[in-house]
């Protein structure tokens, strides 16, 4: 006689009670592993976003600050004076003022005291301590920089001068070099809002001195393939630097001194940058997006490097004898641009596009930032060498 035996055919409560406990500790310890390994993998992918678009940035900076009052004459040029208008930077041609604690003014050009009168100057680095937004309020308004050199892409100082007023509002350049580039170049041609330096001998023999005289471009050259191309520097252009009623500095004091065509006049197209943080309104809504912003002469700023949070330099001035006069942003009264020796970017903090989450790998929710500072001299500045 046979008997059936009783087999298990299925699992226990006891049994999928174990098996689902094991489960999720499991489960629980694979997504804790996932979490962490995205976590850190976001870390990892902002802060090389952040290196790339800060040592870009600084790229782009120190090349323009090493080049400071390249071409420019020894101790800076002489800004019109006399007319009660004051020329001033970081406006465009339409008149849009990018500067100062809320982005929308332009920022009078320092002065050098000039037989009782202060002149206006446009040194080869102009400090500007604190004069841009404030991001933080424990840190302070934020810095600008303005730095200014001349131009070797379009060989204006091949061309022949020639004045076609008294006020010098009308300028014809005529090319002696069939090779040079067309001052309506469309990629190096003179724009709307470019400065241009006229130098022109004054007198002659012993008594010959350099006069200098810098001009807005208000209408740049027609269409046309030269070889003169007509541009006007017509009065109270952006940066007021075209003033036909001043009494010393503007550009028909030369015209008075050389006459309409003068072989010794000299232009060159100069380079005057300004580097400064702007409040970009967020398309998503919320808070703005601070951007630092790279302006060229009269021309609309473009962005260099967005979430870039701070701005600092700093400057050395030193004395005849070598002594460092100032190693801060803000220059004593006594000392002069003319005198910078050394700029010092001290702070260029990016932080992360976003803030990251709080997790168990992340333990509070924040950006994340870098810091970055180097010390240039700038090799059209003079050079102190302060480590004997």
């Amino acid at each position: 006689m046979h008997s059936k035996s009783n087999k298990s055919r299925g699992f226990t409560l006891a049994e999928m009670l174990v098996s689902l406990i094991v489960g999720t500790l499991v489960l629980g310890a694979a997504v804790d592993i996932f979490s962490r390994s995205m976590s850190a993998a976001w870390v990892v992918s902002q802060k090389a976003e952040m290196q790339q678009d800060a040592r870009a940035a600084l790229t782009l900076m120190t090349k323009d600050i090493r080049m400071a009052g390249g071409g420019l004459p020894s101790g800076g040029v002489a800004l019109p004076f006399g007319a009660g208008v004051s020329p001033a930077y970081g406006m465009d041609y339409t008149g849009i003022g990018y500067l100062g604690a809320n982005n929308n003014a332009g920022i009078n050009f320092p002065t050098q005291n000039v037989n009782g009168s202060n002149i206006p100057y446009l040194y080869g680095a102009i400090p500007g301590w604190q004069a841009g937004i404030t991001l933080n309020a424990g840190q302070g308004p934020t810095d600008i920089i303005t730095v200014a050199y001349a131009d070797s892409t379009l060989p204006l100082q091949d061309y022949q001068v020639q004045f076609n007023n008294t006020n010098g509002t009308s300028v014809t350049f005529t090319s002696t070099n069939a090779g040079d580039k067309a001052v309506n170049d469309p990629g190096v041609g003179l724009q709307l809002g470019d400065l241009v330096l006229f130098q022109a001998q004054i007198g002659a023999g012993a008594n010959a001195t350099t006069g200098y005289a810098i001009a807005d471009v208000t209408a740049a050259a027609g269409a046309g393939g030269g070889p003169s191309y007509t541009v006007q520097f017509a009065n109270a252009d952006a940066l007021k630097i075209n003033q036909t009623a001043a009494t010393s500095g503007d550009l028909k004091q030369i015209v008075s001194n050389v006459g309409a065509v003068a072989q010794s006049t000299i232009a060159t197209r100069i380079w005057l940058i300004t580097y400064y943080l702007w409040n970009q309104p967020n398309p998503a809504g919320g808070a703005p997006i601070p951007v630092l912003m790279r302006q060229v002469n009269a021309r609309k700023p473009v962005p260099v490097a967005e979430n870039v949070v701070n701005l600092r330099f700093t400057y050395d001035t030193y004395d005849d004898s070598g002594n460092l006069l100032s190693a801060t942003g803000q220059l004593p009264n006594t000392v002069s641009p003319n005198e910078i020796r050394g700029i010092n970017i001290a702070h260029l903090t990016i932080r992360s596009q976003l803030a990251g989450a709080k997790t168990s790998f992340v333990a509070t929710k924040g950006y994340q930032s870098f810091d970055i500072s180097t010390s240039l001299s700038a090799r059209n500045l003079s050079f102190s060498q302060r480590y004997q």
